[in-house]
């Protein structure tokens, strides 16, 4: 399974298939705004992290930890 896991202020935040969960629902409700309920394009290999780059881009922090997909040779991306 894929997810990111961010750091904004202090109070951590991971996308797990595209949805948020936080122990601060206040930044919860912010993140799931930004990045929005619809599932993520399926030409996206990863979406969960491309959504945390762009949480942090929006709200500052860093991205501390991650999965991505291993790579499969000869698959069209």
């Amino acid at each position: 399974m894929m997810s990111a896991t961010i750091e904004v202020d202090g109070q951590a935040a991971t996308i797990s298939e595209y949805v948020w969960a936080s122990d601060n629902q206040e930044l919860e409700d912010i993140l799931t705004s930004i990045t929005g309920t619809d599932a993520p394009s399926g030409a996206d290999p990863a979406p969960d992290y491309h959504a945390a780059l762009a949480a942090v881009d929006v709200m500052g922090g860093k991205v501390t930890e991650y999965t991505l997909p291993k790579y499969v040779a000869g698959r069209i991306y």
